[in-house]
């Protein structure tokens, strides 16, 4: 537990561990590898809120995937994604 509650890979008492953390946190490779995995967390997290939001729309309002997507201002482009998840 105590490696789990460390910033630096140095403080850390698994070796494995701190080498992957230090590979994450100072290597260049490790940096953007780390930031392209949050950017696609993110985004998923938006999707699903979007998801929820047309959803609550349909089912409050009565309105067709269409028409909430509308409402919401989604892009022409945007929303035969949506409509493929929904």
């Amino acid at each position: 537990m105590h490696d789990f509650n460390c910033t630096e890979a140095d403080d850390m008492n698994f070796d494995l561990m701190a080498e992957r953390t230090r590979y994450l946190k100072e290597n260049p490779e490790g940096v953007n590898e780390m930031c392209k995995v949050l950017e696609d967390m993110r985004n998923e997290a938006v999707e699903r809120s979007i998801l929820q939001t047309i959803r609550n729309l349909m089912e409050t309002l009565k309105l067709s995937a269409e028409d909430a997507m509308a409402a919401m201002k989604i892009p022409d482009a945007e929303r035969r994604k949506y409509i493929a998840k929904l």
